[in-house]
């Protein structure tokens, strides 16, 4: 009889530690659980913030894209305007030496022409790294658009966003250096000549400001 009350009581032990057991792994997967939830909810936040400005504003990453495109393109028709003009001296050069002028003159003449050949090498190399940096923003751009779409990404995440943080810059006049405008982009000439082309031939401050919003 005593045999059996003690296996009972060892019973009831062992399902209370059982119980014990199940409740601290259902606590630990809670925690886990909650702390998944609030990288969730963390991550939205994270994607919302990059995301493009449903407001209009400008897409932060199509914009770097665009801009590094617009050095490219700066860059390949400078380098052409600098081979055209070395091609000229070149043409003139052959010329000179036609017609008798100094020999030294005329080698002087083709080795610069020379170093500014190899100099407009340098476009060629540069333009092949910017491309793949252009090409590694627009894969993160579709990428985080995906993520977007998956996450399914609103308004009022986006509004909880944190804001990104600039660069530190304390110039008084920062906010105006943005450097020059794509094309398309920015004032044109045209605007500046209609401001200052009015009845008075003057244009007030709200008139200046007014171009750039």
């Amino acid at each position: 009889m005593e045999t059996e009350r003690v296996l009972e009581a060892i019973g009831r032990l062992q399902e209370h530690i059982s119980d014990d057991r199940a409740n601290a792994h259902i606590d630990i997967l809670r925690r886990e659980l909650q702390e998944m939830s609030a990288a969730i909810v963390q991550t939205r936040r994270e994607i919302a913030s990059i995301r493009p400005d449903s407001g209009g504003g400008p897409n932060r990453i199509m914009a770097a894209t665009e801009e590094l495109d617009a050095i490219v393109t700066a860059t390949e028709r400078a380098t052409t305007d600098i081979l055209s003009c070395a091609e000229k001296l070149t043409s003139l050069m052959t010329d000179m030496r036609a017609r008798g002028a100094d020999p030294s003159d005329c080698e002087t003449i083709e080795n610069i022409t020379t170093e500014i050949f190899l100099a407009c090498s340098f476009q060629d190399i540069t333009g092949q790294r910017t491309t793949k940096v252009v090409n590694v923003l627009r894969y993160l751009e579709q990428r985080v658009n995906s993520m977007i779409e998956i996450w399914g990404i609103e308004k009022e995440d986006e509004d909880r966003a944190s804001p990104l943080k600039k660069s530190d810059d304390a110039r008084p006049d920062a906010h105006l250096l943005n450097g020059p405008q794509l094309e398309g982009q920015g004032v044109s000439q045209e605007d500046v000549d209609a401001m200052f082309g009015g009845p008075t031939g003057q244009a007030s401050q709200d008139d200046i400001d007014s171009l750039f919003p």
